[in-house]
């Protein structure tokens, strides 16, 4: 534990229950001080705003790695910047807030929200961990307001039998707290310390913790549990019940006037949670129509897609549930030889790594389903 000295420590002389956990000092000269009571944390941060000319900033992961490891630890977590006593007091004495407050009219964003880059990266190591119908428990865009009324929106929110968990995407430009400087990072720490009061872990993923796939996965089953048996459906719709969306039947038709024409393989190419598989069901369902020699075999990268697909072939597909096999890459290597040419007719390859070449472009990868 770290060490103290009372007489020069404004929040321990304030609060004598708490200590002194751990300080944090950062490139720029900052410090944060990490305080608690056995029960809650208080975070202060001093100075974390400063950025010189020409100093680079330090990593955003410095703040969101040790946030998030307290944030599973204590009950709230509070973070400040300075020692401002009546807003620590206020927020303290508080107990759990049950009301929304909405003294402010405002427009609900999780019906019509578009994800950024950062979310659809986010989602998509979600659905890695839990399997794309997990999307389902994604609660977008939830709003949670404070006592004056301001309403605050959060990326997600994930509902489970033990306690309500936010994750917030957080872009260096629009997060950092040398970027935003002080009245931005105190309005996000507002935006947080509001959390507290409502009962709601928020851990805060940035964009490097994202690009880390095996680090991102890890940690969110850290935070949210190793799997979905805990969790109360609200999220993402993945698919409607009883019709298609404008996107999937325009692919759908595309798909059959070039197959009319000779072509054979095709490339869906949509946003994470855009239906992507839910144009596959259909499109399997309408050329199997009258085949009685009709099988299917879907490649998948992992385990979790194949009990996705599975999931999808019972609940959808059950007709043609024993002519369609799902398999990985791998398997598919050992044991091609076993089958004739011709004994599949319908080809799936699920993968986000899917090469595409142009006349005016590098090569790159993008996200797509691959139909032969």
């Amino acid at each position: 534990m770290a060490e103290s000295i009372p007489e020069k420590d404004q929040f321990l002389i304030a609060y004598p229950n708490y200590v002194l956990r751990e300080t944090v000092t950062y490139p720029n000269g900052g410090v944060s001080r990490f305080y608690d009571d056995g029960v809650d944390m208080v975070i202060i941060d001093d100075e974390i705003c400063s950025c010189r000319d020409g100093e680079q900033i330090f990593p955003y992961t410095l703040i969101t790695d040790k946030q998030n490891h307290y944030m599973k630890i204590y009950r709230r977590v509070f973070r400040f910047l300075g020692f401002i006593p009546e807003t620590i007091e206020k927020c303290l004495q508080k107990n759990r807030q049950e009301v929304l407050y909405s003294t402010k009219k405002i427009s609900e964003r999780g019906e019509h929200a578009d994800s950024s880059p950062l979310e659809l990266l986010f989602e998509q190591n979600f659905t890695d961990v839990y399997g794309m119908r997990a999307l389902k428990y994604l609660q977008k865009e939830f709003r949670i307001s404070d006592e004056d009324g301001n309403n605050y929106f959060l990326d997600y929110l994930v509902d489970t039998a033990d306690s309500r968990v936010a994750i917030e995407e957080n872009g260096i430009h629009y997060h950092h707290p040398q970027l935003i400087g002080i009245e931005g990072y105190r309005k996000q720490l507002r935006k947080q310390n509001t959390c507290a009061l409502w009962g709601l872990k928020l851990y805060r993923f940035s964009t490097e913790d994202c690009r880390f796939k095996d680090r991102i996965e890890d940690d969110i089953r850290s935070y949210l549990g190793k799997d979905t048996s805990g969790f109360r459906e609200a999220g993402l719709l993945l698919e409607r019940k009883t019709e298609l969306y404008e996107h999937q039947e325009i692919s759908l038709a595309q798909i059959e006037e070039r197959r009319e024409k000779g072509i054979r393989a095709f490339l869906i190419v949509l946003p994470t949670a855009a239906g992507k598989s839910r144009i596959v069901e259909e499109d399997i369902q309408k050329f199997a129509a009258g085949k009685e020699q009709f099988r299917a075999l879907i490649l998948a990268p992992n385990t979790n897609i194949i009990a996705d697909w599975k999931e999808r072939i019972d609940k959808d597909l059950q007709p043609l549930q024993d002519r369609i096999d799902i398999k990985t890459y791998s398997y598919a290597v050992r044991h091609y030889h076993e089958k004739t040419r011709d004994y599949y007719s319908y080809f799936v390859v699920d993968d986000e790594r899917v090469i595409i070449r142009t006349k005016l472009e590098k090569p790159s990868k993008i996200k797509g389903l691959a139909l032969i």
